[in-house]
């Protein structure tokens, strides 16, 4: 009987590490911020403030860890021209530059 009550005890401690993982990994999956990688149907659906953020993530990325406010504001209207014409809704923000 000692060995049945053995793994019992390890369930309790492995299942609540697997939902621990599970839900940091959940979190991260649900962010909309992913930078160049967002998509333009994910951007064109996001409020602006959301799409602010994309847009700083991806300047970022680039190596403009503090691009100026006015950067910021016309990298934001030239993804949403982008989007709203030539970009698919499955096109990443990113080709913006090579769009």
């Amino acid at each position: 009987m000692p060995t049945r009550t053995r793994p019992a005890k390890l369930v309790a401690p492995v299942a609540t590490a697997a939902l621990v993982l599970a839900s940091l990994t959940g979190c991260n999956a649900m962010d909309p911020n992913q930078g160049g990688d967002t998509t333009c149907g994910d951007y064109m659906e996001m409020p602006p403030e959301d799409q602010r953020e994309v847009i700083t993530t991806f300047l970022d990325e680039k190596g403009q860890s503090d691009p100026a406010g006015m950067e910021v504001t016309l990298t934001q209207e030239s993804a949403k021209l982008y989007c709203g014409t030539v970009g698919q809704a499955s096109d990443p923000i990113r080709n913006i530059d090579t769009g």
